[in-house]
């Protein structure tokens, strides 16, 4: 059965947004927003936040400059995706929607070692599923984040996982906590 990451459970459009003290909303055209994924339990989604006066509950900040309608769909904990033997698959927080271009992002709060292999294998792995399951050649596809919000104390050389999502999905991957679109 194919996956479906645009209707899936946890857009606002449906109502199935449910994070406690939180609007969701997954769409918005301001010039400046916030992406968040609170801390565990994991089951909760990421989402879109608009609060100027908060952000330092922001994981990535989007820069919006020409308004732009921009759509955040989360993935994890909202799109169903299954390794062979029925355990979760490890996947991205979401993706960027701004017309026909999509950029996969993840969210980290970690200054530990290791935080972008895994956020490298979770887009890697969300985009191969996102491949099986969609005509890629009908989105544009160039980008993939993963946004630290420890960063610049977590610094580590980025080369290598920038090579392995190149190779793997043809996607550039950045390692910053500003997405402009």
């Amino acid at each position: 059965m194919p996956i479906d990451f645009f209707t899936a459970p946890c857009t606002a459009a449906n109502g199935n947004c449910k994070i406690p003290g939180v609007v969701c909303k997954n769409s918005t055209s301001n010039l400046e927003f916030g992406l968040c994924d609170d801390p565990p339990p994991p089951t909760l989604p990421a989402y879109m936040d608009m609060d100027l006066l908060n952000k330092s509950k922001w994981v990535a900040k989007v820069d919006n400059p020409d308004a732009k309608e921009i759509i955040f769909k989360a993935i994890d904990a909202c799109v169903p995706i299954l390794r062979p033997n029925g355990e979760p698959e490890s996947r991205c927080d979401g993706v960027l929607i701004n017309g026909n271009k999509l950029t996969f992002v993840e969210l980290k709060d970690r200054g530990s070692n290791g935080w972008i292999r895994k956020g490298r294998d979770q887009l890697i792995s969300t985009y191969l599923v996102f491949k099986a399951n969609y005509d890629v050649t009908k989105f544009v596809i160039t980008e993939a984040y993963v946004c630290n919000k420890q960063v610049p104390l977590a610094v580590t050389s980025n080369l290598i996982h920038i090579q392995k999502v190149k190779d793997e999905t043809g996607m550039l991957l950045k390692v910053d906590r500003k997405i402009p679109v």
